[in-house]
């Protein structure tokens, strides 16, 4: 019985059309520099079964569509963040938040992402763990 409520919980946090916030995301997470091309901007922790899963399509994703990512660590330390960095051979922006992120996006479930246009502003919402093909998806349209 717990295995089966565990498999629907899961399943219901894996959505699109989470709300999508106001505001120049990419200056909310320090990286204004980033400004001209989509981004994906996944909001993490390095203990998180559903975002180590993610990590490595997002990188996929955002490769296959000349995008941007950035990892936002909402929980754990640096080292910890780190470690995931190494594991899943990260190579865009990565941060520890220290919970300044976390409140104004009322982040209370991981993996969240959110898909950012050119212009800094969040196009997508998604909670849960996400497949290549739907991120390839949104990224394709925040370039718009």
């Amino acid at each position: 019985m717990r295995f089966v409520l565990a498999i629907a919980l899961v399943l219901a946090a894996c959505h699109r059309g989470e709300a999508v916030p106001d505001g120049d995301v990419l200056a909310a997470v320090h990286r204004p520099e980033l400004h001209g091309k989509p981004t994906l901007v996944m909001f993490v922790t390095p203990t998180c079964s559903h975002c180590l899963a993610t990590i490595p399509r997002a990188i996929d994703a955002a490769a296959a569509r000349g995008a941007n990512i950035v990892a936002v660590f909402v929980a754990g330390k640096e080292d910890n963040a780190k470690g995931v960095i190494d594991h899943t051979h990260f190579k865009g922006e990565w941060m520890v938040d220290d919970g300044a992120l976390t409140r104004r996006y009322s982040i209370k479930s991981v993996p969240y992402i959110l898909v950012v246009g050119p212009d800094g502003h969040a196009r997508d919402a998604f909670l849960g763990e996400q497949d290549r093909s739907t991120l390839e998806d949104a990224l394709a349209s925040a370039k718009i």
